[in-house]
């Protein structure tokens, strides 16, 4: 929980940061009232190559390295490994793009993270995925690709994690949605539950129908959220 961050050095702040005019502490203390803090864009250059970089890349179906297609090919992968495909990863051949880096680098996100989680916090992973439409899919297919429920992230215990999107997303097109305010309130059964889908009406019952943000917008926005939620 970021009440446990140690402490940050005053001399640890962001510079020549790709995120002019986002201000630091007013995004830490949105993460700490609300869980989220939408705000953040990407500069054209640098969604324009990722989004080239996913485009052309080989990624691979349902997280599985044996479902490896091309983006464009994705309705024909469907045909021929006869199964929905609802997203492609890139797993490690992100690493071989620069701009994708560059933004992972970027010190204004890491003194976030710093000063939301404390001086400790570390970058575990930096991922570039597709989700695409697709018809006749299981609850299982779902859950693996974070769809259809409301969900909370279980790759670590006090984590932030920092979300672009590489084409506009409005709201037919599967936009993302944080519950505000549920990383300081889970109630015990989302937290000592192994499943971590859950339906809708469970969710607004225990934090409000008003808590749900659906995050739409162009490409190279950018949000950041506490997972806990």
């Amino acid at each position: 929980h970021w009440r446990g961050a140690k402490p940050v050095r005053p001399a640890q702040k962001a510079e020549e940061t790709m995120f002019t005019g986002v201000d630091r502490d007013a995004v830490v203390g949105a993460l700490r009232s609300d869980g989220l803090f939408s705000g953040l864009a990407l500069p054209p250059t640098i969604h324009e190559e990722i989004a080239s970089f996913a485009q052309r890349t080989p990624c691979f179906g349902n997280f599985d390295r044996r479902l490896e297609f091309l983006p464009a090919e994705h309705a024909a992968a469907e045909k021929h490994f006869g199964r929905p495909l609802l997203s492609g990863h890139f797993f490690e051949r992100v690493l071989d793009c620069n701009a994708a880096l560059t933004v992972q680098r970027d010190p204004l996100l890491l003194d976030i993270a710093a000063h939301y989680l404390g001086s400790q916090a570390k970058l575990i992973t930096t991922r570039v995925w597709w989700s695409f439409p697709t018809s006749s899919v299981s609850d299982a297919e779902k859950n693996l690709a974070s769809l259809g429920k409301y969900h909370f992230d279980l790759d670590d215990w006090r984590m932030l994690k920092f979300f672009f999107y590489l084409n506009p997303v409005d709201a037919e097109t599967g936009p993302h949605v944080y519950v505000r305010g549920s990383h300081n309130r889970r109630i015990l059964k989302h937290q000592m539950t192994l499943l971590v889908g859950h339906p809708a009406e469970e969710v607004l019952k225990v934090y409000g129908a008003q808590s749900p943000i659906t995050l739409t917008g162009e490409a190279g926005l950018g949000f950041v959220e506490d997972p806990f939620g």
